[in-house]
């Protein structure tokens, strides 16, 4: 049972997608300005990433959230700074507005990028005589890290925890330069959420930490982080989702070879369990490919 549980939790914490989804919608009813920004709008709705433009150009959206003015935040986060992620930002930026535009809406769109200690301040303008590209950053560089961590540690141990303190334990390991400073920080932060008593932040937190240290995490301290997590909320949440993964890729195979037996459509929905909206999708997909 012991290595049931392992794999299904290492296939449920390669998909960053479940971490992002849990961690973002908590944060609904959060001001954008705890990243660091200057926007002090709330986030009220976390919107899908899976943009056709972007899928075109295998580029992936890291978080789009909707706020309460109506506009849209497309928000990344990088360890490195080069002129070409500009290019980036605006396939972004054009992938959201071609979604809307199909629904008759043109949402004011707000792109921002949060940076690692790594990085200095930088022009966040990309000119051309045709469009400029505007991106608010966050840079995480100059923080006092220790001065954070003690008062993260304060904080916990008063019972006095914040959003502004929970938010500054997720990107805690960011604000240090170099990798293996980020791979201790980042066990050091996992054991410091693992001391709040809500359980409810806890997870908000150990989320967090592990979505926004995805691009920077080496595969050693992310096994650690996994056996860590394994009897956390997180952990028995990903585990979980991780079962529901495979159980629904079990059923798409068998839908699958059924249509390639030419069974009719009732018979597959009834032995698959997929949706009819689901059938029609991997019917595209096979005879598209043939």
């Amino acid at each position: 049972m012991e290595k049931q549980e392992n794999k299904d939790m290492s296939i449920a914490y390669q998909n960053k997608d479940i971490v992002s989804k849990y961690f973002g919608d908590r944060l609904k009813g959060k001001k954008l300005s705890l990243f660091g920004l200057t926007s002090e709008l709330k986030v009220v709705d976390i919107l899908p990433t899976n943009l056709p433009l972007v899928k075109a150009n295998e580029l992936r959206i890291d978080n789009l959230f909707e706020l309460e003015d109506g506009s849209l935040v497309i928000l990344d986060y990088e360890s490195t700074y080069k002129k070409s992620d500009f290019i980036k930002y605006g396939s972004y930026i054009l992938g959201v507005s071609e979604r809307y535009l199909k629904e008759n809406k043109e949402p004011d769109i707000h792109m921002m990028v949060l940076y690692t200690a790594d990085i200095e301040k930088q022009d966040m303008v990309f000119h051309k005589s045709s469009c400029d590209i505007r991106v608010e950053a966050s840079f995480l560089v100059g923080t006092d890290s220790e001065k954070w961590k003690n008062e993260i540690g304060e904080c916990i141990k008063n019972q006095e925890f914040t959003d502004e303190m929970a938010m500054r334990l997720v990107l805690l390991p960011l604000t240090y330069k170099g990798d293996e400073e980020k791979q201790t920080a980042i066990r050091e932060s996992v054991e410091l959420a693992r001391q709040i008593p809500d359980k409810d932040i806890e997870s908000f937190v150990l989320s967090g930490i592990l979505a926004f240290t995805d691009k920077v995490i080496n595969e050693k301290t992310r096994n650690h982080i996994r056996e860590v997590l394994s009897m956390t909320q997180v952990g028995k949440m990903l585990i979980d989702e991780g079962r529901m993964e495979e159980r629904t890729e079990l059923r798409n195979e068998l839908a699958k070879e059924m249509l390639r037996d030419g069974k009719p459509d009732e018979e597959i929905l009834k032995y698959s369990k997929i949706s009819e909206d689901r059938l029609a999708e991997l019917k595209r997909e096979l005879f598209q490919k043939a």
